[in-house]
């Protein structure tokens, strides 16, 4: 049974703050202990890593900036005792000075004019290795490092809540600021502005602006000006990890339709949110959603976008539809994202063994209490200006 209360309410959250977070050093040093049992589980002398989502979760949140040619970004290699960062020679030293500094990472480096083909091919000689992708007659593992990857440890939670709250603040302020007839293009500079101040790079950015989304369930931004409403949605990304949110505005009371959507994509989400434990059935939170959308009148809307997805170090790490067989864990990251006519509902979240945690909770923005099966859950409600 959902039931809400459209009371207008404030959350808080506390500064993050980066003295807070874990030892980073740490959590690479217990990554490197678990792929050497790894390497051994697998038979095999080492292992390479060349995606930059396998890049950034063994480095905790090594990036990959400024190099445009896939073919030259940097990689790893692991043996049971040791790591290396392989790179070009063009790029190690700033690599090691803001990336991976003190990490405990080797360096094994190619000149540019050879191209990574051959310092890898040369590695990989006489070695039986395992890699994340196909390449050359490694051993490709790339399901078991996925599954490896999806639980979020500590400091990775910890950077996780810091990427959340300046996705929220990015979003609420941009929605406070904003003005009548700014363009969507606009709106998307101020926010993309706001994030890439605080070190965060913008992934995706949805503004829609007077009922557009309501078209579109995935729009990006034009030159259309805004005039009465506007939904803002980014993803985002930040210590290798990349979170997802939106947030709502009007100008003056919403119309009757905008508000009837609103509240019906509030009450799927808190749904879904409901349902977010571990061992949970994704396919079972689908169908509980999928009739809430029926009881608010809206069956048709679950047919016309993606309801939610596993995420962490890739933006989409796990598409959630009714025929998933992965059951939710602990640790797990997960966007709830719910299109309504011209509503949209979106947050990203943890999961728990004590319930669902939200990683981009409201800063300062009215909400809707929503109650489902004797439990309560906050959602952002509309705010009108």
């Amino acid at each position: 049974m959902v039931q809400e209360n459209p009371e207008p309410l404030s959350e808080g959250s506390q500064e993050f703050k980066l003295g807070a977070l874990p030892d980073r050093r740490g959590d690479v040093d217990a990554k490197q202990l678990m792929v050497a049992r790894l390497i051994a589980d697998v038979g095999c002398d080492g292992l390479l890593i060349l995606e930059p989502a396998n890049f950034a979760w063994l480095t905790g949140g090594g990036v990959s900036r400024a190099v445009l040619d896939p073919a030259a970004l940097p990689a790893l290699y692991f043996s049971p005792e040791g790591r290396w960062i392989l790179c070009s020679r063009v790029d190690s030293q700033r690599i090691f000075d803001e990336e991976v500094a003190g990490l405990g990472f080797q360096l094994k480096e190619w000149p540019w004019h050879w191209g990574r083909e051959q310092l890898l091919a040369d590695l990989c000689q006489g070695r039986n290795v395992a890699c994340d992708r196909p390449f050359g007659a490694c051993k490709v593992i790339t399901d078991i490092l996925q599954r490896q990857r999806r639980a979020l440890t500590d400091y990775e939670q910890a950077c996780y809540r810091g990427l959340g709250q300046i996705l929220s603040h990015a979003l609420e302020a941009t929605g406070r600021t904003l003005s009548l007839d700014d363009s969507e293009r606009e709106v998307a500079g101020q926010l993309s502005h706001r994030l890439l101040h605080r070190g965060v790079q913008p992934v995706l950015l949805s503004i829609a602006a007077d009922g557009r989304s309501r078209h579109y369930r995935q729009c990006g931004f034009t030159s259309a000006p805004i005039r009465s409403s506007c939904v803002l949605a980014a993803a985002a990304r930040k210590y290798g990890l990349t979170a997802y949110a939106s947030r709502s505005i009007t100008f003056g009371q919403p119309d009757a339709q905008l508000r009837q959507e609103h509240d019906a994509a509030c009450r799927v989400t808190a749904t879904y949110v409901a349902g977010s434990w571990p061992d949970a059935m994704p396919r079972q939170i689908l169908a509980t959603g999928r009739r809430v959308f029926q009881l608010s009148g809206a069956e048709h809307e679950w047919l016309l976008a993606p309801q939610g997805h596993i995420t962490g170090h890739e933006a989409v790490d796990l598409s959630l539809t009714p025929s998933t067989e992965d059951l939710f864990q602990a640790n797990w990251a997960v966007t709830w994202n719910v299109h309504v006519g011209a509503a949209l509902c979106a947050d990203t979240f943890l999961i728990t063994d004590d319930g669902p945690m939200s990683l981009t909770p409201t800063e300062n923005w009215p909400l809707k209490r929503i109650r489902v099966q004797g439990a309560e859950f906050v959602r952002p409600d509309l705010l009108t200006r």
